[in-house]
């Protein structure tokens, strides 16, 4: 065997077992979540659980927030972004689609805790000015609503983007704080406002 060979085989196991090692706290993270609530849950207690050494988890993750952020991005994947212009819907319904998705998705991970949610979403930085998030999506979609005649130019897209993830944030803190919250009716309705917003108004110029 060739020593490239045997260097890739070597590579590969130390990845793999990386791999492990993350996924094994993740998962501890997750269950103690559930079992006793985020915020009495210790970085001590991740690492008893996963059964390693305090030192390892820093060697994977650099914060508890950089942690959460990782678990985020392993169980909210059912939370949609923007759905692009390719589904033929103009920039205001997909507003409404995506608000109605976002409940749908809200609803079914609320099995296993909205204190898990809220936290996670925080982590990700879900409904803040980020470039590479939820808001940097908006706005470059509500660009190109604005140059395809969708989307009214009374306002910029950055601020219309604030607008649209502050309404969000704002059911989605209800939903979190309050479990009799109506998390689909009000994000539909308030989707329904921020379309209305959005869309060109007929009666004034745009």
């Amino acid at each position: 065997m060739s020593d490239a060979l045997i260097y890739c085989g070597t590579v590969d196991r130390i990845n793999g077992r990386k791999r492990e090692i993350r996924d094994r706290i993740l998962h501890a993270a997750f269950e103690l979540f559930v079992a006793q609530g985020v915020a009495t849950t210790t970085i001590n207690d991740i690492c008893e659980r996963a059964d390693i050494a305090n030192r390892t988890f820093f060697n994977h993750f650099s914060t508890r927030q950089a942690m959460m952020a990782a678990l985020a991005r392993q169980r909210l994947t059912e939370i949609p972004t923007v759905r692009t212009a390719a589904t033929g819907e103009p920039v205001p319904v997909q507003i409404i689609m995506l608000f109605d998705d976002i409940a749908a998705a809200l609803v079914k991970s609320s099995d296993y805790n909205r204190e898990i949610v809220g936290e996670m979403l925080v982590a990700t930085r879900y409904g803040t000015r980020d470039k590479s998030g939820l808001h940097g999506i908006l706005v470059e979609s509500i660009k190109q609503g604005v140059a395809r005649g969708e989307v009214t130019t009374r306002h910029c897209p950055t601020t219309l983007a604030d607008i649209v993830v502050g309404a969000l944030s704002g059911s989605i803190g209800n939903w979190i704080n309050d479990p009799t919250h109506p998390i689909v009716i009000d994000l539909h309705a308030t989707a329904g406002a921020l379309a209305d917003l959005l869309r060109i108004d007929t009666h004034s110029p745009a």
